[in-house]
């Protein structure tokens, strides 16, 4: 969960023992967006701070501290030319005929990360490196946001963009995609970036095309990139296997497929506990097998084929990354530092509404520490609709 929830909403049992007085919800929580500000000063939707508890409440409400690990998704995002190529929408929202809106494949991607973040960037860390650099054709890349907490739960509430997102979207948004695609380079950059973040550490590689970049590279017209995509090179003519289009007269060692290196450097992710999520748009669909094998490199492919994440329009885009992000953002386990003075006197809370304990579709203790949702209650969790969910002690357990 988030910071949010690392503190109990006012007076959880202001209306009363939730047994002997028969509520059947506590208030909702204080409202951080109507909090006080002293004369002066602008009114801020940074969340103030801890409100303490009523003390005096008929149960006794007390705080239960809890410890919450945030996951980390970092996106490495594809900002090469071919990315300013466009993209098209799902044939349901064309065929509706409502409001078609022109993206290209970059926007698309923005799109795409901006949704997933404002529905859970308050309970994850982020960060992003956008490749190549905007003024050179091959390099590392450059980081725009390093991994950082995301924005207070109080702007997801008002559906408000923090100052984090903000920074983020900016970032993206200003790029005019240019370049090649040197995944290798940027994600062996990202190594020391993320190794040691921690377990639940998320690296997103959203990409058009074929990792390239290698002046070392030799390769023939069946790893070209130019060949493999048939490109023109004038005077009616293509790259076809009749000519070896990376060739240093043509365009060059640089244009050839770099396979082995950015298979060694998601490997190298994926051994100091960095697993990624390699995502295709269109463009990349003849790279499918390079594809493939980073998936796999990565720890978190698909079942079946392809082992890639494949979005073949920019709706199927959108949803892709909305649905990999909540899979990995939101747990239904949510760990306390120490064991409840009695877990009897203990009840879980999304958005001041009651969570009634129940072994199916309710929550119980898997351990004396963690408190785990389950059935309906873990799929509204992982909804991403449940912005704030509380944990409060002291009175009587309400079972479903």
């Amino acid at each position: 969960m988030r910071a949010a929830v690392e503190r109990v909403a006012r007076a959880a049992c202001v209306a009363g023992c939730l047994f002997s007085c028969g509520a059947p919800e506590r208030p909702k929580p204080a409202d951080d967006l109507q909090v006080e500000q002293p004369p002066g000063e602008e009114p801020s939707l940074i969340d103030p701070a801890p409100v303490s508890p009523d003390l005096q409440s008929p149960c006794g409400a007390s705080t239960v501290k809890l410890q919450h690990l945030r996951p980390n998704l970092y996106f490495a995002i594809d900002a090469s030319g071919s990315m300013s190529e466009g993209i098209p929408r799902s044939e349901e929202v064309t065929s509706a005929g409502t409001g078609w809106a022109s993206y290209d494949r970059y926007a698309a991607m923005s799109l795409a990360i901006e949704g997933l973040l404002q529905r859970v960037g308050h309970r994850v860390s982020y960060g992003a490196t956008l490749f190549p650099t905007g003024d050179r054709v091959c390099d590392a890349g450059q980081e725009i946001l390093e991994l950082s907490p995301g924005d207070a739960v109080s702007f997801a509430v008002s559906g408000q963009m923090g100052p984090v997102l903000q920074e983020l979207m900016f970032s993206i948004n200003r790029r005019t995609p240019r370049g090649g695609t040197p995944v290798a380079a940027t994600v062996r950059g990202l190594l020391p970036r993320l190794r040691d973040r921690g377990a639940e550490t998320y690296l997103f590689l959203v990409t058009d095309g074929g990792p390239n970049c290698n002046a070392t590279a030799d390769c023939g017209p069946e790893s070209c990139i130019p060949n493999l995509e048939q490109a023109p090179i004038g005077d009616g003519l293509r790259c076809d296997a009749s000519r070896n289009c990376c060739a240093p007269e043509l365009f060059g060692a640089e244009n050839c497929l770099d396979a082995g290196g950015s298979l060694a450097a998601v490997n190298a992710l994926a051994r100091a506990g960095v697993r990624t999520f390699v995502i295709g748009i269109p463009g990349s669909e003849a790279f499918a097998d390079v594809l493939d094998q980073l998936a796999v490199a990565g720890g978190l492919a698909r079942a079946e084929s392809p082992r890639y994440y494949r979005a073949s329009d920019a709706d199927q885009l959108i949803e892709t990354v909305s649905q990999l992000g909540l899979g990995v953002a939101l747990s239904c386990n949510i760990e306390l530092a120490e064991p409840p003075p009695d877990p009897a006197l203990v009840n879980v809370f999304f958005d001041g509404q009651l969570v009634p304990a129940d072994p199916v579709d309710g929550w119980t203790f898997s351990d004396a520490k963690t408190v785990q949702l389950l059935g309906s209650a873990c799929g509204l969790l992982k909804t991403g609709e449940v912005l704030q969910a509380d944990i409060v002690a002291g009175c009587p357990v309400v079972i479903r």
